[in-house]
């Protein structure tokens, strides 16, 4: 998905990356500005000396670190918590010292998207619901956002307020990335039919790594459906 995949209320905004208020250890999606260039490689953002250079960690690929020309473009994506963002930026240098790192140009703009929390998409995902001692329950997740999540549950998972876990995978750019989630019970109701139970639940202390594959998993799901 790119940052122009939008509707018509999803219009992006531009600001500078001293604005973002990054953390160091963010993690980044970085991937080469070239034809036929997909792979994105999993980076941290360390920090950046304004007006001069962003700088993140090498990426590396089967132990090894990826080779960085000069000149190169790239894009690295994330997600801040409110913001996911595009930044073009071309290498400056890589380092090897003290750690590999990587010396990147100052982005004249970061081209950001407010995160829909309400956007909705259907799915039908197989989760394992975990409250205190209790063994594990098998559910299926129905539709799924960056903040939460409509269960079809065969027993009642709680009573509302309640902290359950969930555990589901998504598929990210042809990775299936495993998240485990704190949730608390929004509402629930037993379904028409006795057979089980509808179960409202939200996501809570989502870290940036798990909003940002939410964040383009939900997305993505959306851009199929139009």
């Amino acid at each position: 998905m790119t940052m122009s995949a939008r509707s018509a209320n999803d219009q992006p905004l531009s600001m500078g990356l001293d604005t973002l208020k990054l953390y160091p250890g963010a993690v980044m999606q970085l991937q080469a500005l070239t034809d036929g260039a997909h792979a994105r490689h999993e980076v941290r953002y360390i920090g950046f000396v304004k007006d001069k250079s962003l700088l993140v960690t090498l990426p590396f690929l089967e132990g090894k670190g990826l080779w960085m020309q000069e000149g190169q473009t790239f894009v690295v994506r994330g997600f801040n918590g409110i913001y996911a963002y595009a930044i073009t930026t071309q290498v400056i240098r890589a380092r090897s010292h003290p750690f590999p790192y990587i010396h990147f140009s100052w982005p004249v703009k970061v081209e950001c998207q407010v995160v829909r929390h309400s956007l909705r998409v259907a799915v039908s995902l197989p989760a394992k619901v975990t409250l205190s001692d209790v063994s594990p329950v098998a559910v299926t997740m129905l539709d799924l956002s960056v903040s939460g999540a409509m269960l079809d549950s065969p027993v009642e998972l709680g009573a509302v307020g309640a902290h359950p876990n969930i555990e589901f995978a998504v598929d990210f750019e042809g990775r299936t990335m495993d998240l485990n989630l704190p949730t608390i019970i929004h509402n629930s109701s037993k379904k028409p039919d006795g057979s089980g139970f509808h179960v409202g639940i939200k996501f809570e202390n989502v870290s940036q790594n798990d909003g940002l594959i939410l964040f383009y998993f939900t997305h993505t799901q959306d851009q199929k459906t139009r």
